[in-house]
């Protein structure tokens, strides 16, 4: 644990200037607002890190992850890189034989590293694959090839730790994936020094089914340093029109989550992204960016509400060929989650991910002491 207060009170950087009128279109909404906040002017460019003072502060202050994909950083993550204390990339995997794949991207890295922010990849089942993480969790042998190569990555590339995010596990590997889990924290993190974090699957009770049904809240809590619980997809892509997160569901996994595992070494997970259903077709619904959804409400006149129940927004409209609905999140649902988090006493935020997100979303008080 010798590495969480170095995380949970990162060196500071220069925040960017903060434009009143953008900070005060950024403030929650009452419901039934009818349009969409406009992006935030973009700072100036951030190349050159930022040496100032280091904050005083009474309270840590409330760590800020981003994950993102690709080889390529986000502009929106460009610009905002004193906003940001943690990176996460999707760079590697595990395959069934336990060994690591995938690459990293130098200039992420680099650029990450030289605004003082903390790189801790995303390492995965094959890609969600189930039976990889059954192979690696019942062979000793596949599981000792993982643990060396997640040893040698973390040290050959200096990330800070590993996002160790299984997903689609079978049921029958719930014991598996906990015990998995402790060599892993035993081997890198009191070996080795470096951070081990988990992408926690979201529940609001115990369930030993499903897709959070393999996560043993309890088991696992001595075997990370931090954890990002996904509170996103309440309502996925495959099922009914609905919030992505609303606000009562998310308080209610942070209210399960924080009995068996402290606060203290919690995220909150923060949806940056939407999804547009089809309710007159159905099937799987579309995700969308927040810039695609301001493109769509455009095209097709204003609408878009907030509903009160769920405090996020809402857009209904006529796409020509059927009725589609739109469940997303902008800077006024995201505050109301921020605000649980800091309530909480909630270490901080994850989003995922980088470069979907409303502009305005930068204008909050993203570091707001915790508790």
């Amino acid at each position: 644990m010798a590495l969480i207060p170095a995380l949970l009170a990162p060196a500071a950087r220069a925040a960017a200037p903060v434009d009143a009128s953008a900070q005060e279109a950024a403030a929650p909404s009452p419901p039934g607002y009818a349009l969409l906040l406009a992006p935030a002017p973009s700072p100036a460019d951030t190349s050159t890190p930022a040496r100032p003072a280091p904050r005083q502060a009474s309270k840590p202050h409330m760590l800020r992850w981003v994950y993102m994909v690709g080889s390529q950083l986000p502009d929106a993550l460009r610009q905002h890189p004193e906003a940001i204390d943690v990176l996460s990339p999707a760079w590697f995997h595990l395959a069934d034989n336990g060994d690591v794949y995938g690459s990293d991207s130098a200039e992420v890295t680099q650029f990450a590293k030289a605004h003082g922010i903390k790189v801790m990849p995303i390492v995965d089942n094959g890609e969600f694959d189930p039976d990889v993480a059954h192979d690696i969790l019942i062979d000793s042998h596949n599981q000792t090839r993982a643990l060396d190569g997640l040893t040698w990555m973390v040290n050959n590339f200096r990330y800070d730790g590993i996002n160790i995010d299984f997903e689609n596990l079978y049921n029958s590997d719930r014991n598996g994936f906990s015990a998995f889990m402790s060599n892993v924290y035993a081997r890198v993190h009191r070996e080795n020094g470096k951070t081990v974090t988990l992408a926690l699957a979201s529940k609001t009770r115990e369930m030993f089914d499903g897709f959070a049904g393999p996560f043993d809240y309890a088991a696992l809590a001595p075997s990370f340093d931090l954890a990002v619980v996904m509170t996103y997809d309440q309502h996925y892509a495959g099922g009914e029109p609905g919030p992505v997160a609303s606000i009562k569901w998310v308080e209610a996994v942070i209210n399960y989550a924080t009995k068996p595992i402290p606060a203290n070494k919690l995220l909150l997970g923060l949806p940056f992204y939407g999804y547009n259903w089809s309710v007159s077709a159905g099937g799987w619904a579309r995700a969308m960016s927040y810039s695609e959804i301001v493109h769509t409400v455009f095209a097709h006149g204003p609408g878009i509400q907030l509903d009160s129940d769920s405090k996020t927004p809402v857009y209904t409209y006529d796409a020509g060929n059927g009725i589609h609905q739109i469940w997303f999140e902008d800077s006024t649902s995201l505050s109301y989650k921020l605000q649980l988090a800091a309530n909480h006493g909630l270490a901080g935020w994850g989003a995922w991910r980088g470069g979907m997100e409303d502009q305005n979303f930068w204008n909050l008080d993203l570091s707001a002491t915790v508790g």
